[in-house]
């Protein structure tokens, strides 16, 4: 009761603005502090999506509920099957 985890992952679709467009948006206004240094932009392909969350640099530092939001995320855009089998191919390679 005392601790509590949260956390949100989103996923956007840019389709009429670029990733340094969107970058160039978000740092017009006032300067204050965001809870991350950086936002990341990834293809929102199952295997780029997997091989982000299982980078060196990144493994072990997700929230414990991340790599379950991004799974379902793309089972919801390519199919539970597709993303499976992806997700198997890039963990046999480790």
């Amino acid at each position: 009761m005392e601790r509590r985890g949260w956390s949100a992952h989103f996923h956007a679709r840019l389709r009429e603005v670029r990733s340094t467009d969107l970058q160039t948006r978000m740092s017009r206004g006032v300067a204050d502090r965001w809870e991350h240094r950086t936002i990341d932009f990834v293809p929102f392909r199952p295997a780029t999506v997997v091989r982000y969350l299982l980078r060196d640099d990144r493994v072990h530092r997700w929230a414990p509920t991340a790599p379950a939001l991004y799974h379902l995320a793309l089972v919801r855009a390519f199919s539970r099957r597709t993303v499976e089998r992806v997700e198997a191919q890039i963990l046999r390679r480790l």
